[in-house]
């Protein structure tokens, strides 16, 4: 995981004669925003790039490399949390392109010894050497970040030509802004932009759609947004199938995606400086919900099935807020009680698998402390809605008090409500209703969750992976499994009833993580959702 930030100076006289230098950050001594802007400073580097930099280093505790090119107009710095080995350093000039990339990748052809960024580079490297002409560049590019799986995003800049290609992955799982200022010729892109900077900017900051390859024209002074990864959106099957050798055989194979998902996952971290002999902290945002509680007991079965019980231990994030509007205690909430319930069922049946429950306990001050710091990351969201969201999310990766146990990679089982239909609001639609929903729904959630998400958990220099997100299972899932089985997550739930033999936690209803973790309407009952916070 890791930090991107460029900026291009444009027709900014005032800039035009910055040296061309570079520089490295290493280690948590080194790798400090407050050390990292105290040499830009010297370096006399654009103000507006010094305040980018604070939502990027902490990406990235590993490593910060920054590099000026063209002549000083165009700044980079890429923060690294080193996940893969080997440890390779960002950003990555080549003879002709520089990488900026933070994510992960699960190409079949990137073996456990294969670090994903220097895979995309080697594939630069062919297009280089190629000597492909000027006109057919692009689609090389194009044919490069199509083939990519996983969860990313990217800035390229191909020296020869001037164009930036920069975005997202076709689902949306990393963060990625961009701002452009055509009258200056400016041109930003963050993985985290805040709140905190000045007009013309703030306002014209944009979050990178999923599944669009950008491309920023130098010589043309714009960005064009018109090429794609897919072809289109995806879309829900609109059959229903109910026989039950048919629904059996669609049980099984969503199991066995599911599992694969989870297994490329959990087996190709490899922390910077462990030892063969330490156990890897993998985290679980954990509420005991269904979803959830699926990730976990497929982690469990890939540990065992694989003789990684050494190798593995597995922290369950379990977050509670004090209300001090309802005098509620953090051991009283729900998701506190069903997180206890739940994991004490999957304990009993992988006895040998090192689970451990941690209770993260937010106070009410403490809730009060962060929330300007969570509502500046999470911008430019702004309700009620998505501060109670994100808040809860902020402290489950801060993981406050677990000290030197802190997972640096986080399972989550967001995806699951949009892929089944896991929302209360669709369990009364018709058919006819229900699809343009579902379609909706998974189409969206780059907007509605995983931007957000990612700003405030990756601040704390943790990584989120995806299960239910994978390519492979969003596509499957959108299109073969039938409607009928979308209603209210039956397939999941009948996954965990007849094929793991967890009935109690097959039967839990969908609880939206503020209201289980009580961090919703702290101090005032009437406040809507959809209000601006402030």
């Amino acid at each position: 995981m890791c930090g991107i930030l460029m900026y291009h100076n444009g027709s900014k006289k005032e800039n035009s004669s910055h040296e061309q230098f570079s520089l490295q950050f290493e280690g948590a001594e080194e790798n400090t925003f407050e050390n990292v802007s105290s040499v830009f400073k010297t370096k006399n580097v654009d103000d507006i790039f010094i305040n980018k930099c604070s939502y990027i280093v902490s990406r990235g505790p590993n490593f910060s490399g920054f590099e000026s090119i063209n002549n000083g107009k165009t700044l980079l710095l890429s923060s690294v949390l080193s996940l893969r080995s080997p440890f390779t350093k960002q950003p990555i000039k080549n003879e002709r392109f520089i990488i900026q990339y933070n994510g992960e990748l699960y190409n079949s052809e990137i073996d456990a010894n294969c670090n994903d960024t220097k895979f995309i580079n080697d594939k630069l490297l062919d297009i280089e050497d190629k000597n492909v002409n000027k006109d057919l560049i692009d689609e090389e590019i194009f044919k490069l970040i199509r083939s990519l799986k996983g969860e990313f995003a990217y800035n390229i800049i191909d020296t020869f030509t001037g164009r930036n290609y920069f975005g997202r992955d076709s689902i949306g799982k990393r963060s990625l802004s961009y701002c452009f200022i055509n009258q200056t010729k400016e041109l930003i892109v963050t993985s985290c932009n805040g709140s905190s900077i000045d007009s013309p900017y703030k306002e014209n900051f944009i979050n990178c759609l999923n599944n669009v390859i950008y491309i920023y024209d130098s010589e043309n002074n714009k960005v064009i947004d018109s090429n794609l990864i897919n072809k289109g959106d995806y879309k829900v099957n609109e059959t229903v199938i109910e026989t039950e050798e048919e629904v059996e055989k669609l049980e099984i194979a969503l199991y066995k995606k599911l599992k694969e998902s989870c297994y490329k996952r959990l087996t190709s971290i490899h922390p910077l400086n462990s030892k063969p002999s330490d156990k890897i902290n993998v985290g679980v945002l954990f509420s005991g919900g269904l979803d959830c509680s699926l990730i976990l007991i497929l982690l469990c079965e890939i540990i065992m099935e694989n003789n990684l019980i050494n190798h593995f231990s597995l922290n369950l994030l379990n977050v509670a807020f004090e209300n001090p509007r309802t005098s509620m205690q953090p051991d009283d909430v729900p998701d506190r009680k069903l997180g206890i319930k739940s994991s004490s069922e999957i304990m009993e049946k992988f006895q040998d698998v090192d689970i451990k429950f941690h209770k993260i306990n937010v106070s009410s001050d403490e809730y009060l402390k962060y929330k300007p710091v969570v509502l500046d990351l999470m911008y430019p969201k702004d309700t009620e809605m998505d501060l109670s969201i994100a808040i809860a999310f902020y402290f489950a990766s801060k993981q406050l008090p677990l000290g030197d146990k802190k997972s640096l990679v986080l399972f989550s089982g967001l995806g699951a409500d949009e892929l089944f239909g896991g929302y209360h609001k669709f369990n009364n639609k018709s058919n006819e209703e229900l699809i343009p929903e579902l379609n909706k729904q998974i189409n969206n959630i780059h907007d509605r969750n995983l931007n957000r998400d990612d700003k405030v958990i990756a601040i704390n220099g943790v990584e989120l992976r995806y299960p239910f997100l994978d390519e492979d299972v969003v596509e499957w899932s959108t299109s073969f499994v039938p409607l009928n089985l979308k209603r209210n997550k039956t397939i999941l739930r009948n996954i965990a009833r007849n094929m793991l033999s967890f009935r109690d936690i097959s039967l839990e209803p969908k609880r939206a993580i503020q209201f289980g973790s009580k961090s919703a309407k702290m101090f005032d009952s009437k406040i809507k959702g959809t209000d601006k916070s402030s």
